[in-house]
């Protein structure tokens, strides 16, 4: 089968996602050490990407952040995609209701997105802000999405590498055992998986049609879950019901349909 993927436009987006996670400005050697490239393959796409707005330097450090245009695409985005907007009653009334935030992850290509984050008041926050990315392997929403996505995302996440984030971040065959676990109860559970002393739970959304599209969760501090597991995934659960009602595109099922031959 013809591959059509363009090699350019998957380094920029690598790098797009990466100024994504930090939480800093980030240098071009920054850059091409986490993602394995050549300094001037980075200094020729972050020129490109500011030329059109995608990417901003600082004047005086000569660091990169994201951009203005990328923001505004993003925004954009955001207020056409109807499972944000419809979800983000229920989300709020869920926040309120557990005093924990609420997040609506969705599937991507190497990692977990949340779509869509609703703080506590009560809480400090922990995975704050939509558009960050999770690891698959060592947070609920990904058991969820592992779970009920199709069975190449989890062969993929599978082969690796698994890195460890903290004391009981899964290996490959604990990973198996509870993905099959998430399918058999429709939730998933996990206490220092990512970060230690961090607990989260994470159930599917479903579209009209049942086919799983998106995870709704609860992160926070461990003692906030400890002796509330039984009732914060009730209240998780009548929520993503909430939310599942409403009709939805599905979300990050299968692969980019190829284009037509070129003529």
């Amino acid at each position: 089968m013809p591959r059509y993927e363009v090699e350019g436009v998957q380094k920029a987006i690598s790098l797009l996602r990466a100024l994504a996670r930090a939480d800093r400005p980030l240098g071009a050697s920054d850059l091409g050490r986490e993602l394995g490239l050549g300094r001037s393959t980075v200094f020729r796409l972050l020129y490109t990407l500011q030329l059109d707005g995608m990417v901003r330097q600082d004047e005086e450090t000569k660091k990169y952040r994201l951009g203005p245009d990328l923001a505004a695409l993003g925004r954009a985005a955001s207020d056409d995609f109807d499972l944000r907007r419809e979800a983000r009653p229920a989300m709020e009334k869920l926040a309120a209701t557990v005093n924990l935030p609420v997040f609506l992850n969705v599937p991507g290509a190497a990692d977990v997105i949340c779509l869509e984050h609703v703080a506590s008041l009560n809480v400090v926050e922990l995975y704050g802000r939509a558009g960050s990315t999770l690891p698959y392997h060592a947070c609920p929403s990904g058991y969820v999405l592992l779970a009920f996505g199709p069975p190449e995302r989890l062969e993929q996440v599978l082969e690796g590498p698994l890195t460890r984030h903290a004391s009981a971040t899964p290996d490959a065959d604990r990973l198996r055992t509870l993905v099959e676990e998430v399918r058999r109860t429709g939730v998933a559970y996990g206490r220092d998986d990512l970060d230690e002393g961090v607990s989260s739970l994470a159930v599917p959304l479903v579209d009209s049609h049942g086919h799983p599209l998106a995870s709704l969760g609860l992160a926070g501090f461990s003692v906030a879950f400890d002796d509330r597991l039984d009732e914060l995934t009730e209240h998780l659960r009548a929520a993503a019901a909430q939310i599942s009602e409403h009709p939805h595109p599905a979300v990050g099922q299968g692969q980019p349909t190829p284009p037509g031959d070129p003529q």
